[in-house]
């Protein structure tokens, strides 16, 4: 899905996307299957160059939990905070500039930063990269959530301590006797 930055009207454009429009189907294909989606945002200029994004993509992905190996549905709230740049491209002296990069200093919730290239934004391929970036590395389930403790993972079993018998002889006391020639 290629959305036109150049046609966005001065006052921003509202963009709905969900399975049944089906824009980003392929795009959601490998990490959600056939699963509903809900993807809702907005496209407002900030100049004539730069774009704000701002919106949230609902849907759940099959995951398999990384405790217990139970399959689970693992819903995905997404929400999206861009601010979109025009790519510099491959230019030899655009790239031996330097630049500061002052949205490293914003909060968490801050805006992030997506380049596009041609005034043509890539949906799509956003679209995924943001459902994929919030699935966790290790996925739990509800029930190995609610066991979880905050500690790291034991076995409950006490394996004992291990003590010598007195009356078992020590194996190495078998080589004392035995000479090399």
């Amino acid at each position: 899905m290629k959305i036109r930055l150049n046609e966005i009207p001065e006052d921003g454009r509202d963009y709905h996307f969900t399975r049944n429009t089906g824009e980003i189907n392929a795009d959601l294909q490998d990490l959600i299957q056939n699963t509903p989606y809900d993807l809702k945002f907005t496209i407002r200029p900030l100049n004539n160059k730069d774009y704000a994004l701002k919106g949230l993509l609902t849907t759940q992905t099959q995951e398999l939990c990384s405790l217990c190996g139970e399959t689970f549905k693992l819903s995905l709230n997404a929400k999206i905070n861009e601010i979109l740049i025009e790519s510099a491209g491959a230019d030899k002296e655009l790239e031996k500039q330097s630049r500061s990069n002052h949205f490293s200093e914003l909060t968490e919730n801050g805006p992030s930063v997506i380049e596009y290239k041609d005034d043509v934004f890539e949906m799509g391929e956003f679209a995924h990269e943001s459902a994929a970036i919030n699935i966790p590395f290790n996925p739990k389930c509800e029930n190995c959530l609610k066991s979880d403790t905050g500690k790291a993972f034991n076995y409950d079993e006490d394996m004992g301590s291990f003590e010598k018998a007195k009356d078992q002889e020590n194996p190495f006391n078998v080589l004392k006797g035995l000479k090399i020639n």
